[in-house]
């Protein structure tokens, strides 16, 4: 199988001659224009003879024009719609027809969208974000309602300029907010920006990012396959493949995978191939690897893997 037949049978369930693997780290290149971030990750696609690409995404949300912190309900109601291609993200986007272009025919590659609530979080409130949910929750919804158009046009504009999905970061986890401010906060937007885009890919994945996660509020979500981090925090392969029909993504543990042995890592790949089995399975890490990472492991994981 070429590596397209081997993902698009992987999500649709069919046998595969052995499971799609792919990894992904922050390259650190958000400082740079469209071509140099698209060939970095190009070439670490074939460097590492990889089957999907997941391609990082860390150009930054525009601050509002003359602000550089947003901390108040007056500050959040700055926030407006705009063309996610004159935005800094548009470098992203250039980056992604770069790809497009390099990849098309060989194998599929997805785009990274962090949600309305992590956008807000990381790019703009920071440290204001708990308060903000408890004494300013109307504004914050506002707020998340901007973003979120934001970021649907911006990720219909990369499926238009031919990622074949989005890989929706969603930190739905206690380590982030309570169970309430998840259902308040974060899973609506969710649930808008993917219906937007239902139909209009054919590799969307939903990453759970944490470990407490509130892993059963996401089973529902219009995706074709989930990201978690099995080994940290859980559950484990096995039980969620008990728990839902989408193709699983996870298996390696992004955590200690740079400190440990070749061995180990391979002992790494043996586990989860056989939890995972030969269906429905994408062998990747359960988030982002260490940028130091020698390549001498990410290979080993791959020659485990066979094929």
């Amino acid at each position: 199988m070429d590596k397209i037949e081997r993902m698009r049978a992987a999500l649709a369930g069919r046998p595969v001659d052995r499971p799609p693997f792919t990894v992904w780290y922050h390259f650190g290149n958000q400082h740079a224009p469209a071509a140099v971030a698209a060939q970095v990750q190009l070439d670490f696609f074939a460097h590492y003879d990889l089957d999907l690409l997941k391609m990082m995404n860390d150009y930054d949300y525009p601050m509002p024009a003359g602000m550089d912190v947003m901390a108040t309900p007056a500050d959040l109601g700055r926030l407006e719609p705009f063309d996610p291609a004159s935005a800094p993200m548009g470098a992203q986007l250039g980056a992604v027809e770069i790809v497009a272009r390099a990849l098309k025919g060989k194998a599929l590659f997805v785009d990274t969208v962090f949600n309305a609530w992590n956008t807000l979080k990381r790019n703009l409130v920071r440290e204001a974000m708990s308060r903000l949910m408890a004494e300013h929750p109307e504004a914050l919804e506002a707020a998340l309602r901007v973003i979120n158009g934001n970021l649907i046009r911006y990720a219909q504009a990369s499926l238009e300029r031919g990622a074949a999905g989005i890989f929706l970061s969603v930190p739905a986890t206690a380590e982030s907010l309570t169970l309430p401010q998840y259902e308040r906060f974060m899973r609506p937007f969710d649930l808008e920006l993917l219906g937007a885009i239902r139909g209009r890919g054919e590799c969307h994945v939903v990453h759970a990012h944490g470990e407490r996660l509130y892993f059963d509020r996401l089973l529902d979500y219009p995706a074709h396959a989930l990201s978690w981090a099995d080994v940290n925090g859980g559950p484990s392969i096995a039980e969620a493949r008990k728990r839902t029909t989408l193709t699983l993504m996870t298996g390696l543990d992004h955590v200690k995978f740079a400190e440990v042995s070749a061995g180990l890592v391979r002992e790494q790949v043996g586990r989860a191939l056989a939890e995972g089995g030969r269906e429905r399975f994408i062998l990747a890490p359960g988030c982002s690897l260490p940028t130091y990472t020698y390549p001498p492991l990410i290979r080993a994981a791959r020659a485990a893997v066979g094929g």
